[in-house]
């Protein structure tokens, strides 16, 4: 290679490019045509598009998303916990509650479950109690709570026999784990 007026300027002579830097530009390139605003036809208002994003919240399209598919009361508790205290900070979220965590999320004895040794075997005596009205807390405050949409997974409420009425009516709506994925792709997901 051959150095050209300095660092920066090699011209490789077997490709018999030279002067390249000196070249000037066409005079029709120069020349531009006039601004021509007015003369086409537009539209008057910009199309509407409505929950364009994200069916599941309208507008504000979830920030985080939670897969709740355990069946341990501690965990579900962190999973609770996690979506109640980002929405509480006003960060839509979403939850989706397959087969274990559905099954315990419509549980109506969830306290007294909760308060069973089998169940909550690392908790104390007076920890459990504490515990279990939490958890319960929680539960209810998830169904409440109004930047918060919790789901039931389709295949769940399918196999489990539970009626989508009932479920529709505890959960905001029962949906399939693909649509809900896609729904919430911009979201950061955890899964529990």
């Amino acid at each position: 290679m051959a150095l050209v007026g300095g660092p920066g300027r090699e011209v490789d002579r077997r490709l018999g490019v030279r002067g390249e830097h000196a070249q000037n530009l066409a005079g029709s390139q120069l020349r531009h045509a006039p601004s021509r605003q007015g003369q086409r036809k537009r539209t008057g208002e910009p199309a509407c598009v409505q929950d364009r994003h994200n069916p599941i919240m309208g507008s504000e399209t979830p920030r985080l998303a939670v897969l709740l598919a355990t069946g341990e009361l501690e965990r579900l508790y962190s999973g609770l916990s996690l979506l109640v205290s980002t929405a509480g900070d006003g960060i839509p979220c979403a939850g989706l509650a397959v087969f274990r965590s559905l099954a315990l999320l419509l549980d109506d004895g969830l306290l007294q479950r909760s308060l069973d040794p089998s169940n909550t075997p690392s908790l104390t005596w007076a920890g459990r109690e504490t515990f279990a009205r939490s958890l319960v807390e929680l539960r209810d405050t998830a169904l409440e709570l109004e930047g918060l949409a919790l789901y039931a997974c389709s295949a769940s409420v399918e196999t489990m026999g539970l009626a989508t009425e009932d479920v529709d009516a505890r959960l905001d709506g029962v949906r399939a784990t693909p649509r809900f994925l896609r729904e919430v792709a911009e979201a950061r997901l955890v899964y529990v």
